[in-house]
């Protein structure tokens, strides 16, 4: 499983190895889906708070 969440990793890169910190797979998916979910919504309100 790879995690860009964790922060319990070695030499703080992204988690590449299951279990470290008990997240499961299926949750570290939906947490990634928010998040990239969430920047393209601010990136979409910057433009219409540009526009007016």
């Amino acid at each position: 499983m790879f995690c860009n969440q964790c922060e319990q990793t070695v030499k703080g890169e992204a988690c590449t190895k299951g279990g470290v910190c008990g997240k499961p797979h299926d949750v570290a998916t939906l947490q990634d889906l928010l998040v990239h979910s969430l920047i393209g919504l601010s990136s979409a309100a910057t433009v219409a708070r540009r526009k007016g």
